[in-house]
């Protein structure tokens, strides 16, 4: 008999963080290491995704964009910030 599935990576990148928007700015930050999924917040109530990639992710541009469009769908805009080297 199998055993259990093994888990599915997500095909999207995490967050680094959420920028409050609106009256939510007292809204306490999750726990370092918490794993996001986009269908957990449909009404986008964590804020605006800021995406930090490293310079390997963010050499392929358009495939990083493909990796990150499911947060922009969700909440109408992200923000990402470019590695330094950039």
């Amino acid at each position: 008999m199998p055993g259990p599935p093994s888990p599915v990576t997500p095909t999207y990148v995490q967050p680094d963080h959420f920028y409050p928007t609106g009256n939510d700015s007292a809204k306490t930050q999750d726990e370092p290491g918490t794993v996001y999924d986009p269908a957990d917040d449909p009404a986008c109530t964590r804020g605006i995704p800021v995406f930090k990639p490293t310079m390997e992710e963010f050499a392929d541009f358009e495939e990083y964009m493909t990796k990150i469009d499911i947060w922009g769908r969700r909440s109408g805009i992200v923000k990402i910030i470019p590695p330094a080297e950039w």
